[in-house]
């Protein structure tokens, strides 16, 4: 339903206070640029309360820029209580207390209030305070992917933030690109919660994703628990598919994981051939994989070594 906005402009953004110098506008066009182009602002002003064009009309380079901003705001075809949660994200600008004093007079609720201290974090790269609000029970925000890309992308915790994120918010992981990052995370975090995940995949993408699961595992490098695949209590199924891929790849450390892999299933035989083709491919390797050379030759000598 459309309805108006109580306040004029005068009254809301009263001159001649004006935040938005050359610095502040470059900043939020990076960032805007990190975010593929679109602000959550944008996303939220366009989804909930179809402001068109939002990133072209935020944020205003003039005073005549915020009259039209607060001119589409007004006019928009949405509940007042959604126009008082774009004019609160913008008040933002104008620092805390401006901000707090809006939230007063309108009595914006509690969970508006920190859907928009989460959206207007999370577009500043705020990431402790994004979570903090985003992660409330009153809170709902949907753009999950652009949220997971966001942090995966630019927060230092990102990984462990996606995880808490999604178990918190249980959020409908609808699209194989959030999938994707969402596993990536995981990885990243905990091996074993990852392979929990993708048994709650669809069967039709299970195989795919303990692929991509090893993908990321090696990526990250040994450091990031790359070597725990040999230890994953896998199914007789999924055995097979990881024992495949891992004998597929070319990378040593693929093959070394591979090696531990047979070893700990007793088949000596598969580790030892295993062994010897790194021994071919490595022999004048150095640091790690100096020990799976020793490894290949005590396998050729005294397998029972290894046991």
């Amino acid at each position: 339903m459309d309805e108006e906005v109580e306040d004029g402009i005068e009254d809301i953004f009263p001159s001649p206070e004006f935040p938005y110098d050359r610095q502040l506008l470059n900043y939020l066009s990076m960032q805007r640029n990190k975010l593929d182009g679109y602000l959550f602002f944008d996303l939220l002003a366009t989804g909930i309360a179809a402001v068109s064009d939002a990133q072209d009309l935020y944020p205003p380079r003039e005073t005549t820029a915020l009259q039209d901003l607060y001119d589409h705001i007004a006019a928009a075809n949405a509940d007042i209580l959604k126009k008082h949660c774009l004019l609160y994200y913008i008040l933002k600008d104008y620092g805390s207390q401006r901000a707090s004093d809006y939230v007063d007079s309108v009595l914006l609720p509690d969970a508006h209030k920190r859907l928009i201290d989460g959206v207007y974090a999370l577009d500043r790269f705020q990431f402790q305070g994004a979570m903090k609000n985003l992660t409330h029970p009153s809170v709902r925000l949907q753009f999950t992917e652009k949220i997971l890309s966001t942090l995966l992308k630019y927060c230092d915790d990102g990984p462990q933030y996606i995880r808490i994120y999604v178990a918190v918010t249980n959020p409908t992981l609808d699209t194989r690109e959030a999938t994707i990052m969402y596993l990536d995370a995981l990885s990243r975090v905990s091996i074993f919660s990852a392979l929990e995940f993708v048994r709650t995949t669809p069967p039709e993408d299970r195989a795919e994703n303990y692929r991509m699961l090893i993908d990321f595992c090696l990526s990250h490098g040994p450091g990031s628990g790359a070597y725990q695949i040999a230890n994953l209590p896998l199914a007789e199924e999924e055995e097979k598919i990881v024992l495949n891929y891992l004998a597929s790849r070319s990378d040593a450390t693929a093959k070394n994981i591979l090696i531990v892999r047979e070893l700990h299933r007793g088949h000596v035989d598969n580790a030892k051939k295993v062994a010897m083709s790194i021994h071919r491919q490595i022999s004048l390797g150095t640091g790690k994989d100096k020990q799976w050379v020793a490894m290949a030759q005590k396998l050729k000598t005294n397998p029972s070594q290894l046991l």
